[in-house]
C-alpha cells in the first residue's frame, strides 16, 4: 500500500469545557506581592479560570469529552479507545480517570488509558490514539481528554513559582475518526532534555517524600520551581531551539516545509517566548488564536480548546496546514500536524 493509499485519521471533533470562576491578575498581585504591570505586561494575563472546590478533574474532562462526542454526531459506544491526558493531579492518587469518563460515557466497548508527559500530555495522546487506532481494524473512534485542575496548588507567596502563576483550569476533548479525509492528522515530532528534570515539581506525595500523618510543610504540597535562575538559564539555551526543532521536523515529515504552515497553535506561554516562537518559525502571530489573556495557560488543554475555537469560527479552511505544538516540565517538546481537506 503507498502512503497516497494509507488509511488516515482525522480530527471530527473538538469539545471544551471551562470553569465559571475567575482570578484575576490583579488579585495575584495582590496575594503574590509582584506588581502588576508584570501579569499584564510580562506574562500577558488578565484573568485565569479556577474550578470550584467540588469540581474534579474528570469532572471537567466529562463535560468536553461530551461535548465533542455530541459535535461528532456518534454515539459514546462506538468510542474504541480513551486516552486521558493530564499534566498532574487527578481526583485521587491512585485511580483512573480514564476508567471514569469511559463509564460516564457510556463507551461499553471501549479501552481506556492515562498519558503523562507534562503539557505534552495532549499531542502524546493524539499520536497514541492516531497509531492505536490504524493498528487495530475494529476501532473506528478514539477520544482523546484533556483536563486540568492545578490551580489549588499554585502557592501565590512563593516568588520563585511567579512562572506558574498564568496556571488555569479547564477542560478539551477531541473525537478522531479513522478513515477521515477532514482535519487529517499527519506527522508526529517530539523531543526530551532531562537536564532540567528535578527544577519543577511537587515535592510531597511521592516515594521520597511519602505523605505522612501529622506533616505539615505547607510549601510542599504545591508545585514549586527550584532555581528559577538556573532553570532561565538553561531553558534560554535550549528551549526555544527545541521548540523549533519538532515543528520543523514533523512539518518535513509530512512532506511540507515551515513556509507551508498556516497555522500554529502552541501551548499558552509568556507573551515574549510565544513572539519569539513564532518569529523563529517565521510565522506571523495573525496565524493563531491564543487564550492567555482570559484563560492563563491550561497544561495539557491549550493546544486543543484553540484548535477548536479556530474550527469553530472558520479561520482554518480546507487546504490549510496546522502545526499543534506544545512544551511540558521534564522538559519536553511536541508537535503534530494537521492537514485541513475537502471531504
Amino acid at each position: 500500500m503507498t502512503s497516497q493509499q494509507r488509511e488516515t485519521v482525522g480530527i471530527a471533533s473538538i469539545g471544551y469545557y471551562i470553569p465559571k470562576s475567575t482570578l484575576t491578575s490583579s488579585e495575584m498581585s495582590k496575594f503574590s506581592g509582584i506588581p502588576l504591570q508584570v501579569f499584564k505586561n510580562n506574562i500577558g494575563i488578565e484573568k485565569k479560570h479556577i474550578a470550584a472546590t467540588d469540581e474534579q478533574p474528570s469532572d471537567m474532562g466529562i463535560h468536553a469529552a461530551r461535548e465533542a462526542v455530541h459535535r461528532a454526531g456518534i454515539d459514546a459506544k462506538e468510542i474504541g479507545i480513551i486516552a486521558y491526558c493530564g499534566a498532574s493531579f487527578y481526583d485521587y492518587r491512585i485511580w483512573s480517570p480514564a476508567a471514569r469518563v469511559q463509564a460516564a460515557l457510556g463507551a461499553d466497548d471501549c479501552y481506556a488509558f492515562e498519558v503523562k508527559n507534562g503539557c505534552n500530555g495532549g499531542n502524546l495522546g493524539i499520536n497514541l490514539c492516531k497509531n492505536l487506532a490504524l493498528s487495530h481494524p475494529e476501532k473506528k473512534y478514539a477520544l482523546v481528554v484533556c483536563s486540568e485542575k492545578l490551580s489549588p496548588f499554585i502557592d501565590y507567596t512563593d516568588p520563585n513559582s511567579l512562572s506558574l502563576f498564568m496556571v488555569g483550569d479547564g477542560a478539551a476533548a477531541a473525537v478522531l475518526k479513522k478513515g477521515d479525509a477532514e482535519n487529517q492528522l499527519l506527522e508526529y515530532a517530539s523531543l526530551t532534555d532531562g537536564s532540567t528534570v528535578d527544577c519543577v515539581k511537587v515535592p510531597m506525595g511521592g516515594t521520597k517524600l511519602p505523605y505522612t500523618h501529622g506533616a505539615h510543610d505547607s510549601r510542599s504540597k504545591y508545585i514549586c520551581v527550584d532555581d528559577p535562575v538556573r532553570l532561565d538559564r538553561i531553558l534560554s539555551q535550549t528551549y526555544l531551539d527545541n521548540y523549533v526543532k519538532v515543528i520543523t521536523r514533523a512539518v518535513h515529515k509530512s512532506g511540507y516545509s515551515t513556509e507551508d504552515i498556516d497555522f500554529l497553535f502552541t501551548n499558552q506561554v509568556k507573551r515574549s517566548l510565544s513572539k519569539d516562537i513564532f518569529r523563529s518559525v517565521g510565522i506571523s502571530e495573525k496565524n493563531t488564536l491564543t487564550s492567555i489573556e482570559d484563560y492563563g495557560h491550561m497544561g495539557t488543554v491549550d493546544t486543543l480548546f484553540n484548535l477548536g475555537r479556530a474550527m469553530e469560527q472558520k479561520l482554518v479552511k480546507p487546504g490549510d496546514l496546522a502545526v499543534i505544538a506544545s512544551s511540558g516540565a521534564g522538559f519536553t517538546w511536541a508537535a503534530m500536524t494537521v492537514k485541513f481537506c475537502e471531504t
